[in-house]
């Protein structure tokens, strides 16, 4: 089956795939061809990917929403990392702190304890994703993915004006 993943600064995986694997809500959703055609939240976790050819291939997203029909999985990521990319010492720092904040709640608004919460649970979904991808990387059993990201354009002007017509 053919899988598209993209983000917020453009495509980041397209080719074909014998199964994928993605963060769902409630839990990961494993996907073969034929899979029944559904709509789904991502919440921010592995995207794991095995090729019809190569070593199997793992990203972080950091939530989205999935689109599957039988031959086709389409990704649209909020972001995504190359695993390589997530910096352990960073996110230990950041866990750290959410978990300090959850702590100490008193004096702080509901969306701010909500906003600890989920960067605790990002932050720990992209440390999980690091230690999988180095723990199968020692055993040769994944492929490093690098792809390049587009340059950052600026966004377009919108004339209001034209848009009341």
């Amino acid at each position: 089956m053919r899988l598209n993943v993209a983000d917020v600064h453009g495509e980041v995986f397209t080719g074909l795939v014998e199964f994928v694997v993605v963060p769902g809500m409630l839990g990961e959703l494993g996907i073969l061809p034929g899979h029944a055609p559904l709509i789904s939240i991502l919440r921010a976790g592995e995207l794991r990917i095995t090729p019809v050819e190569g070593h199997p291939q793992i990203l972080f997203l950091e939530g989205g929403m999935v689109e599957v029909q039988p031959a086709v999985v389409t990704v649209l990521a909020d972001n995504s990392l190359r695993v390589t990319d997530i910096d352990p010492k960073l996110s230990e720092s950041r866990i750290a702190a959410a978990q300090r904040a959850l702590k100490d709640h008193r004096g702080h608004s509901e969306m701010d304890f909500a906003k600890a919460e989920l960067e605790l649970q990002r932050e720990l979904a992209k440390l999980g994703a690091f230690e999988r991808y180095r723990a199968m990387a020692q055993e040769g059993k994944v492929q490093y993915y690098d792809w390049q990201r587009p340059a950052p354009q600026a966004a377009p002007k919108i004339h209001v004006e034209a848009l009341e017509d």
